[in-house]
């Protein structure tokens, strides 16, 4: 499984981030190809969206510690990913740092690669419009910005980044 990692100072105090990214119904405007995101149950959220050209609609675990200013997450069935997102406090400021783990199948990683020049340069790409998309949200500078993975199908684009796995 490969584990990623992104990191963002957002000019806002870290309880206005945290209660900001940790409210389910505010998914949609900071999770990459995220269109809808409704709780389940105690712990539980359902995500609906599209990536590469494909639709999914998942279940998965969702927990948040608000005390700890964290929350993590979990899917269930065959895309399998986890992860977890922290908010400190710096000064008036807050440090956002996502841990994502991953383990698309082969399918998935040609579609990612085919899109952003390899499965972890998307994966990447994603973490890093998400945490974009927080401070825009946060700092009222603007929208979601979504990766490539959001608004093509991968046989259409052949663009090359390099990744940054942690």
């Amino acid at each position: 499984m490969s584990r990623y990692k992104a990191s963002l100072t957002v000019h806002a105090p870290a309880e206005k981030v945290f209660a900001f990214v940790s409210e389910v119904d505010n998914m949609p405007k900071y999770l990459p190809t995220t269109k809808k995101a409704e709780t389940e149950d105690t712990d539980r959220v359902r995500v609906e969206g599209t990536a590469n050209g494909h639709s999914y609609n998942q279940d998965g675990n969702f927990h948040v510690d608000a005390a700890k200013h964290s929350m993590r997450w979990s899917s269930d069935g065959e895309r399998k990913y986890s992860g977890h997102l922290e908010v400190v406090p710096q000064g008036h400021d807050s440090e956002v740092t996502v841990h994502l783990q991953f383990d698309p199948s082969e399918k998935a990683k040609e579609e990612m690669a085919a899109t952003a020049g390899s499965h972890d340069a998307a994966i990447q790409d994603g973490l890093e419009k998400a945490l974009i998309s927080i401070q825009h949200a946060v700092e009222g500078k603007g929208g979601k910005v979504e990766p490539k993975a959001a608004h093509e199908p991968a046989h259409k684009t052949e663009h090359k980044t390099a990744a940054h796995k942690a």
